[in-house]
């Protein structure tokens, strides 16, 4: 007995097969099921506020150097990080690169303009998984009201989160020096986790 293709196409979508839309009983359990779906059960990582740091070095001058008054959130799941975000300020006051003078000229209009812009802000726009625990946060850095994309290359194990980038100081209006390859400045985080 022969059945022609035709006829089989009908008799599917007669019965509503191949339907992507089939009634659900309302009986709360597909809709709960869904919510349930989109809980993550990996925790954010717990950071521990008062033992993070950052730290410079501005490669000229072979100064190395701290910044303080930390304020951030940093949502960051390693097994989600599409949906991590990084957002923080610092205080331009705490600048200190063991130098009295120098940290009070960096103070200046001519430099970090503190009265003007007391505070370095940076919020992330995009969290990637690069390798194996590392990952690259991207998002924009403002400094004396300048704002510029950099990329920080974090690495993660069980005991803190660790990142690097580098900028160069007059992309954001601190001239230490004319040439800009001389306004070289790397800068280290370092965020431990709370166990």
């Amino acid at each position: 007995m022969k059945i022609y293709l035709g006829t089989v196409i009908f008799l599917l979508i007669s019965f509503g097969f191949g339907q992507t839309n089939f009634p659900v009983p309302d009986d709360g359990y597909v809709s709960n099921r869904r919510e349930y779906a989109l809980i993550n059960d990996y925790k954010s990582l717990d950071i521990d506020k008062s033992k993070s740091k950052i730290t410079f070095n501005f490669i000229e001058e072979e100064t190395s150097g701290t910044i303080g008054g930390l304020d951030f959130t940093i949502d960051f799941n390693p097994t989600d990080p599409d949906n991590a975000s990084f957002k923080g300020t610092a205080l331009v006051k705490t600048l200190d690169t063991d130098n009295f003078l120098r940290d009070g000229h960096l103070m200046w209009e001519k430099f970090f303009y503190k009265k003007k812009h007391p505070k370095i802000s940076f919020e992330s726009t995009q969290v990637v998984s690069f390798e194996e625990n590392t990952y690259k946060v991207i998002g924009n850095l403002t400094i004396k009201g300048t704002k510029k994309e950099v990329i920080i290359t974090f690495t993660l194990d069980d005991q803190k989160l660790s990142g690097v980038t580098t900028i160069f100081t007059s992309d954001f209006g601190v001239n230490i020096h004319d040439e800009r390859e001389k306004n070289k400045l790397d800068i280290q985080f370092f965020f431990p986790i709370l166990k």
